[in-house]
């Protein structure tokens, strides 16, 4: 009997252990998470200066358009509302509005797949590759389409989680950033 007794409680005592490690490991996480969320690039803040090559070789640092406005949108070949997102992407920037770049960030595609999406897609936006994710990881990007509209000073002014799917959406969200 006096066996059974001391089984039991170190049955009681490793089950309060693992309820225990649980309990901390589910504090741990939820900390994370609010911490994470902390660091997500806010409205009114510097936008993170960054430098990557473009799809033709050229070198782009983003603080190159200070003075500018600029939409910054992080996309991948593989994403089904970046595919709808591009094209009103693209017809915006094709009209050229004074004093606004359009920089499409691809996220860890190969030059070889953007090509092919944009020839399919009829898409002539400056894009910079993003190979390792180092942007995407300085923007706190977690899902795309995602859109950071940044002023002529570098501040962000409008971040955009989701696509726009219309030009007169995109063409809007523009005049925020236009000098």
């Amino acid at each position: 009997m006096n066996e059974q007794y001391i089984s039991s409680r170190r049955l009681k005592l490793f089950i309060k252990i693992i309820v225990v490690f649980v309990l901390l490991a589910a504090l741990i996480f939820t900390i994370y998470k609010v911490i994470q969320d902390k660091t997500t690039i806010s409205v009114g803040e510097k936008a993170p200066d960054f430098t990557l090559k473009t799809l033709d070789g050229q070198v782009l640092k983003l603080s190159d358009y200070r003075g500018q406005g600029v939409l910054l949108n992080f996309w991948g070949t593989w994403c089904d509302p970046c595919k709808k997102e591009m094209p009103a992407i693209n017809a915006a920037d094709l009209k050229k509005i004074k004093g606004v770049k359009i920089i499409a960030v691809d996220i860890r595609d190969t030059p070889r797949d953007v090509r092919n999406f944009y020839k399919r897609y009829h898409i002539g936006l400056t894009t910079v590759l993003d190979r390792n994710g180092k942007v995407t990881d300085a923007y706190h990007v977690d899902n795309i389409p995602s859109t950071f509209l940044i002023d002529q000073n570098g501040i962000v002014v409008k971040t955009i989680k989701g696509p726009m799917t219309s030009v007169d959406d995109v063409i809007k969200n523009l005049t925020l950033v236009t000098p």
